[in-house]
């Protein structure tokens, strides 16, 4: 077995059989980690090389596994590495009782501090506009009015084809 392998299938006991956390309340979690490694290779032609892809790729499987699964920076460091445990740490929301809270000053700015971790967001962002829209769910309404400041917050233009792409989506 891999390292993305075993890095994957963690993530994987860790939200759908330790936190048996759901996807739109029905679906294991791991449905949507799929979701966002699946725009991580899709994009991955916008990195500079074979590292960064195995970092955003494991970034993608993890990012929420600090807000999420009760797992540590430190956990996730021991598993994964520096680079990886920095990505999915850059990803987490801060506490908050709401959306706007946790997506605060401090949240945007740990995540544009982290060129890998602003590409793991926007793949995060892909892949539940794009479920949204295939349930139509309420979410894409949420996803459209917070887009324009997110983009804002963390716009990169190495990063600008992923952007056009949301806003594309975002028109529909």
């Amino acid at each position: 077995m891999n390292e993305t392998t075993e890095f994957k299938e963690y993530c994987i006991k860790q939200h759908d059989v330790e936190c048996n956390q759901k996807y739109d309340k029905t679906l294991p979690y791991s449905f949507h980690l799929n979701l966002v490694a699946i725009q991580a290779n899709k994009w991955n032609h916008l990195l500079s090389d074979s590292d960064e892809k195995l970092i955003t790729e494991l970034g993608a499987w993890g990012h929420d596994l600090i807000e999420d699964a009760r797992v540590t920076y430190s956990d996730v460091y021991r598993i994964s590495g520096q680079d990886v445990a920095d990505v999915i740490y850059a990803c987490t929301n801060e506490k908050g009782k709401d959306r706007r809270r946790r997506h605060n000053i401090q949240f945007y700015r740990v995540l544009r501090e982290n060129r890998l971790a602003v590409y793991v967001k926007l793949c995060d962002l892909i892949a539940n506009i794009t479920y949204s829209l295939l349930t139509n769910s309420s979410m894409y309404l949420k996803y459209q009015s917070e887009f324009p400041h997110l983009r804002n917050e963390i716009y990169r233009s190495e990063f600008d084809q992923m952007f056009e792409h949301i806003e594309e989506l975002l028109e529909l």
